[in-house]
């Protein structure tokens, strides 16, 4: 599932609560937004997988079956370091609505 909406409206602490329900590691584009994810994990009290950075991939362990990605437009950016002006994808989308404080 591929989840999108305007900035702060909640993606991020939907994938962390999935990454906390099933103990799935979250790839993030860099150590700011590692430190970021991990902080937000903290301040909800969900205990998930310590995440992982671009730089760190490929994972190789034979245990890590699938993954979340943070901010994937970032991630894919460091892959290709190129701006990404458009993308496809086939999996579900899930729209978030406002800012999730007005929620």
């Amino acid at each position: 599932m591929m989840i999108g909406g305007k900035r702060a409206c909640g993606k991020t602490t939907e994938l962390i609560k999935k990454a906390g329900e099933e103990h799935l590691y979250i790839v993030c584009a860099d150590r700011n937004r590692l430190r970021f994810v991990t902080q937000m994990a903290k301040e909800m009290e969900v205990d998930i997988p310590f995440p992982v950075t671009v730089e760190e991939l490929p994972l190789r362990g034979s245990f890590i079956k699938e993954v979340l990605v943070d901010d994937v437009e970032a991630v894919l950016y460091q892959l290709i370091r190129k701006p990404i002006l458009m993308a496809s994808t086939s999996m579900e989308l899930k729209k978030m609505g406002g800012n999730k404080n007005e929620q």
